[in-house]
C-alpha cells in the first residue's frame, strides 16, 4: 500500500517509461501532448483512492478542477460532462472495492477513448494515447497496492 506521494511517483515513473517507449517506437508527441499524458497518468494514479479523505484526494480534485476549468473555457462542454461523470464513480463504492480491479483499470478510462469517436461521429483512435496514459497511471496504482 502506498500513499499519495508513492502513487504520484509510481505514475510518473511508469508514464515516463511508456512515453519513452512509444516516442522511440511509434510516434513523436508534441510537448503539450506529453504534458497531457503526464497529467492524465497522475490523475489516474490517484483516482482509485479518491473515495477516502486524504491528501491524494485533495491533489486529485485540484488537478480535476483545473482540467475541468480548461475544458469549460475552451467550450468543450461535452468532454467536461463526461469527465465530471467519471469523477463521481468512486464515491458509489467502498474503499478498495471495484476501483482496485484490472477491469476497472480498462473500463473507467474508456470515455477518453470513446469521446473523440462520439463527438466526431467516426471511428478514430485519436484518444488512444490519452487512454494509454490513463491506463498507465491506473496500472501503477494497482501495482503499488499489490493488486496486480
Amino acid at each position: 500500500m502506498s500513499g499519495y506521494r508513492g502513487h504520484v511517483a509510481g505514475g510518473l515513473v511508469l508514464i515516463t517509461l511508456v512515453i519513452h517507449f512509444f516516442y522511440h517506437s511509434f510516434f513523436n508527441p508534441s510537448a503539450i501532448d506529453i504534458v497531457w499524458y503526464v497529467v492524465i497518468a497522475t490523475m489516474f494514479a490517484l483516482w482509485p483512492d479518491v473515495d477516502i479523505k486524504s491528501t491524494g484526494q485533495k491533489l486529485f480534485y485540484l488537478i480535476f478542477f483545473i482540467t475541468d476549468l480548461y475544458l469549460i473555457f475552451t467550450s468543450q462542454f461535452q468532454a467536461s460532462a463526461f469527465f465530471g461523470l467519471l469523477i463521481i464513480l468512486p464515491i458509489l463504492s467502498k474503499h478498495r472495492g471495484w476501483t482496485h480491479t484490472y477491469w476497472a483499470m480498462l473500463f473507467i478510462p474508456m470515455p477518453i477513448l470513446l469521446y473523440p469517436m462520439i463527438s466526431n461521429n467516426s471511428i478514430n483512435f485519436i484518444g488512444f494515447p490519452y487512454y494509454l496514459a490513463a491506463i498507465t497511471g491506473y496500472l501503477s496504482h494497482l501495482m503499488l497496492d499489490k493488486k496486480i
